[in-house]
C-alpha cells in the first residue's frame, strides 16, 4: 500500500514506485527497483539469492568508545553482484568522492523518471530521530520523485519497528541529501554510493540459481575465514558475552547490551537476526526446487531466529536492568543452542545440495 503524508503530496512518486513495507533496507530497496522494472521478488528471495544471512562478532574502537557489533548479515562485499548473477541483472555499486558527480548522476536518472537506490547516513536523514552523535552510512533507500528544483522524494521504512516495517515517502532537499550521502562518519561512511541496474537479461531465479545461493551460504557459515564469523562466530560470541562486565564500564556495558537488542531485532533484520527472513527464503526455495527437505530446514532456521529474538529481548531494558549477570548467562546458553541448531541445519543443507 502506498502511504504518503500530506506534507509530501506535492511531489508525486514516479510510476510503479510504491513505498513497500519491508524488513531490511537493502532487500527492500532492491524490491522497489525490481518492482519498478516489472520483476517483483520478495525480500526473502533477495536475501537468499545474495547468500546474505550469516553471523559476525566484531569488536571496534570508535573514538574513545569500545563497541561490539553483532550482525546476522553475510556476504556484504558481493551481495549485490550475486543477486544480479542469479537473476540475470547487471548490478553495479558506484562510489565517488565527488559530491557534484554523485548528484549529477542522480538528477540525470530522476529527470528520466527512474528511481535510484542510494546509500546514506541514517543520522543525517530528516525522517529518522536518532541522537545527534548517531551515524550509520550503510543504510540504503530509494529516491523516486523530483520537483525539478531543490527537493526530491525518498522512499524508506520505519526503522523503529521490529519485524515488518512500515514503508513511507518523505521529501528531502538536495542540500540535506548531499550531507547524508557524503557523511564522513565511521564505521561505514556512505561515500556517495549508488547502484546501477541493467535488466536486459533478467530471468526469474530457477532451481540452479537457488541451489547456488544455498551452497554459497553453507560454505560461508560452516567454513568461515576467522573464528568471529559463521557458526564458529556464534560459539565465540557465547563465550565472549559473559566477559563483557570486565570489558566495559557500566555505562558502556548497558549501551552495548541495548545495541545487541537493536542489532538482533530492530536494525533491519526482519527480527531474529535475519533468520526469519532466511527461513522464508528456504520455503520459497523448496517450492522452486521441489525439495521438501528445504522446508524442514526452514523450520530449524525459524527456531534459531526465535532463540536470537530471546537473546535480544533480554537486553531491551538493559539501561535499567538489575540482573545483568544473570541475563548474560542466559544469553550465552541460548547462543550455544543457536550454534548447535545452525550447525545441524547447515550440515543438512550441505548434504542435500546437488553438488554434494
Amino acid at each position: 500500500m502506498i502511504e504518503m503524508t500530506n506534507a509530501h503530496r506535492t511531489i508525486k512518486p514516479f510510476e510503479r514506485c510504491p513505498s513497500l513495507d519491508g524488513y531490511h533496507c537493502q532487500t527492500n530497496s532492491l524490491a522497489k527497483i525490481f518492482y519498478h522494472h516489472g520483476h517483483p521478488l520478495s525480500e526473502d528471495m533477495f536475501l537468499g539469492l545474495g547468500a546474505g544471512m550469516g553471523f559476525i562478532y566484531w569488536r571496534m574502537q570508535i573514538g574513545d568508545e569500545k563497541v561490539v557489533f553483532i550482525g546476522g548479515r553475510g556476504n556484504n562485499k558481493e551481495f549485490f553482484s550475486d543477486v544480479g548473477r542469479r537473476t540475470g541483472v547487471t548490478i553495479r555499486m558506484v562510489s565517488t568522492s565527488s559530491v557534484k558527480r554523485a548528484e549529477s548522476h542522480l538528477l540525470g536518472r530522476l529527470v528520466q523518471r527512474e528511481p535510484v537506490m542510494l546509500f546514506g547516513d541514517m543520522g543525517l536523514l530528516p525522517w529518522f530521530e536518532f541522537p545527534v552523535e548517531y551515524h550509520f552510512g550503510g543504510h540504503t533507500f530509494t529516491v523516486c520523485g523530483f520537483d525539478g528544483k531543490e527537493t526530491v522524494l525518498a522512499s524508506d521504512m520505519d526503522q523503529s519497528a521490529a519485524g515488518l516495517k512500515k514503508g513511507f515517502y518523505h521529501a528531502i532537499t538536495l542540500e540535506r541529501l548531499r550531507a547524508a550521502r557524503s557523511s564522513p562518519y565511521k564505521p561505514f561512511p556512505p561515500k556517495n554510493a549508488y547502484l546501477e541496474f541493467d535488466f536486459a537479461r533478467f530471468h526469474s531465479p530457477g532451481a540452479e540459481d537457488v541451489w547456488s545461493a544455498v551452497e554459497q551460504a553453507v560454505d560461508a557459515h560452516l567454513n568461515p575465514p576467522i573464528k568471529n564469523m559463521g557458526v564458529k562466530g556464534i560459539r565465540h560470541a557465547a563465550k565472549e558475552l559473559v566477559k563483557w562486565p570486565a570489558l566495559f564500564d557500566e555505562r558502556a556495558l548497558r549501551m552495548n547490551l541495548f545495541n545487541l537488542y537493536i542489532f538482533i531485532e530492530i536494525g533491519g533484520t526482519g527480527g531474529g537476526c535475519f533468520r526469519y527472513m532466511y527461513a522464508r527464503f528456504l520455503n520459497e526455495a523448496a517450492a522452486a526446487t521441489g525439495n521438501v527437505e528445504l522446508a524442514e530446514i526452514a523450520a530449524q532456521l525459524h527456531q534459531s531466529g526465535a532463540l536470537f529474538s530471546d537473546v535480544g529481548q533480554l537486553f531491551m531494558t538493559a539501561e535499567t536492568a538489575t540482573d545483568i549477570d544473570e541475563r548474560l548467562n542466559v544469553a550465552s546458553s541460548k547462543l550455544d543452542e543457536i550454534a548447535r541448531t545452525e550447525l545441524d541445519a547447515f550440515n543438512r543443507l550441505a548434504e542435500i545440495a546437488p553438488s554434494s
